[in-house]
């Protein structure tokens, strides 16, 4: 019951998650983000995803900062510290569970890229990530959107490419 409860949440997060991304102002989809990281936090939790829930926590207070325009080198550095020492601290599934911290981390440090087609690798790398580790604690609708999102980022860089050939 538990499974299906955080599938169920992780299923209305990743929703939300979707509006976000059709959201034109960046503090709306800051806000929209910050509702679904939360829920997904609730998600591992009842799938037993520790390490996930806490690197999620702590996205939740990398968004707010970022909200706030107060995500500088400084938060940066300590959000980076914190996120290490406790994924060290909690991880319970091996390897697999170091995998959204490898995400997390990547973002952080790679979100403000310029270049669209290196932003959209950043996001499949990250999402490939959380995928593997939502299939192991068997998140999978959160695993599914993952998988569409890399799906269309794929394509998007596919027609990118055409179109800078042409």
């Amino acid at each position: 019951m538990q499974i299906i409860l955080g599938n169920i949440i992780a299923f209305v997060a990743s929703l939300i998650q979707i509006y976000a991304g059709y959201q034109k102002e960046k503090g709306k989809i800051l806000i929209y983000n910050t509702i679904q990281t939360l829920m997904s936090v609730f998600s591992n939790i009842l799938n037993n995803g520790i390490s996930g829930a806490i690197i999620n926590g702590i996205n939740v207070i990398r968004n707010i900062l970022c909200f706030k325009e107060k995500l500088n080198l400084t938060w940066r550095i300590i959000i980076t510290i914190i996120t290490i020492i406790l994924s060290i601290t909690f991880n319970r599934n091996g390897f697999i569970g170091f995998l959204p911290l490898i995400a997390s981390i990547s973002y952080i440090w790679c979100m403000n890229v310029k270049d669209v087609i290196k932003f959209k690798i950043l996001v499949i790398f990250s999402n490939l990530l959380w995928l593997i580790y939502e299939v192991y604690i068997n998140l999978y609708t959160s695993a599914l959107f993952d998988f569409l999102s890399i799906s269309t980022n794929i394509y998007a860089i596919i027609q990118i490419n055409r179109k800078n050939k042409v």
